[in-house]
């Protein structure tokens, strides 16, 4: 029979390997992107991946926030609270969660990078 004491040391060692093996495959996961049009009220508080065309940037709050206008058949508005430096016509992949402000659906984005 195993010991209590051996019993911890392999259920601590499968646990670390466990949490291991987590983190290796975040690492790896991507949400899948989606339509633009997946921005939507009824998606509201989802988590959502898609790439579109910068067709206006505009600057809020003392250039803190930035307001994307992106375009893909539908037009959403993506706010960034940092300064980006993009221009219109460029394509981005944004992952970020679907909000409702002033009753209108925007993506409040987490993460930005330029597509190719």
């Amino acid at each position: 029979m195993l010991s209590e004491r051996l019993l911890l040391w392999l259920g601590l060692g499968c646990a670390v390997l466990g949490i291991a093996a987590l983190y290796v495959v975040l690492l790896f996961a991507e949400l899948p992107v989606q339509d633009l049009s997946v921005v939507s009220g009824a998606h509201q508080d989802e988590t959502v991946r898609v790439i579109a065309t910068v067709s206006a940037v505009r600057r809020a709050g003392n250039g803190t926030v930035t307001l994307l206008t992106l375009s893909e058949p539908v037009t959403r508005t993506a706010v960034v609270f940092d300064e980006v430096n993009l221009s219109a016509g460029e394509k981005v992949d944004v992952e970020g969660q679907v909000q409702l402000y002033e009753g209108s659906p925007e993506l409040v984005v987490s993460r930005l990078t330029t597509a190719k």
